[in-house]
């Protein structure tokens, strides 16, 4: 009895560092977005500079939170305490850190085309992008990235249904993540397939990007099937 609840109790504590070093992985990834850049403004004009990458740092900030909050539910209600969910969980921080990456250059270029279409100059820190190949290049990073994580957090869910003893609405919950992630992977996939098909050319250059719209209607869906689910249970 004594050896089970020292071995539980130092199960407990790995955990715990497990997610505080989580927690500051996906701190620092968000620091690597930090919209002053790695120095600090010097003048107004640099400090004007660094404004310039609010909008794409609060979407890539956003969706790096996205992925830490869904991995937060995971283990405020779903943890196992094994070998599966700790290397998942290592492999959702190791893309992470990979995704940071294409996530900031993707969104500076996304406001970086939007501003000079309606001001007409080039946005100051857009990245340098000179071809259709190389945003092709970029979309393929972002959605490989993407699906990885997506498929870490759906592995999570997946393996916590199989091993955990739930009740009827945490089961129903547990799926709906699972569902969501699930979906999430088709449509980064989707984006990933299209990248690959289109033309060369600037006219189809928005449409793999524009495909992460599905979202909205995957978490829509997977949330009236819980909401059905719960009511049916009732």
């Amino acid at each position: 009895m004594s050896e089970q609840h020292d071995a539980a109790q130092s199960g407990r504590v790995e955990a715990h560092r497990l997610d505080g070093f989580i927690d500051a992985a996906f701190a620092f990834a968000v620091s690597v977005l930090a919209i002053a850049g790695a120095e600090v403004p010097h003048s107004m004009h640099d400090l004007l500079l660094a404004l310039d990458r609010i909008p794409a740092f609060a979407c890539s900030f956003a969706t790096l939170m996205i992925f830490w909050h869904r991995h937060v539910r995971w283990r405020d209600r779903f943890r196992l305490h094994d070998t599966t969910s700790m290397i998942l969980s290592l492999m959702l921080v190791f893309f992470a850190l990979i995704f940071v990456y294409p996530l900031n250059m993707l969104f500076q270029a996304m406001f970086g085309a939007l501003y000079g279409a309606f001001a007409h100059q080039e946005l100051s820190g857009a990245p340098s992008i000179t071809s259709v190949h190389e945003v092709k290049a970029l979309y393929l990073c972002y959605a490989l990235a993407y699906a990885c994580m997506a498929a870490c957090l759906a592995c999570l869910y997946r393996h916590s249904l199989r091993k955990t003893h739930m009740s009827h609405a945490e089961r129903i919950d547990a799926r709906e993540n699972f569902y969501t992630q699930s979906g999430s992977i088709c449509v980064a996939l989707l984006s990933l397939l299209v990248t690959l098909v289109i033309p060369e050319t600037p006219t189809w250059t928005a449409l793999p990007g524009c495909l992460y719209i599905l979202l909205s209607p995957v978490y829509w869906i997977a949330g009236r099937w819980a909401r059905r689910a719960k009511a049916s249970a009732a």
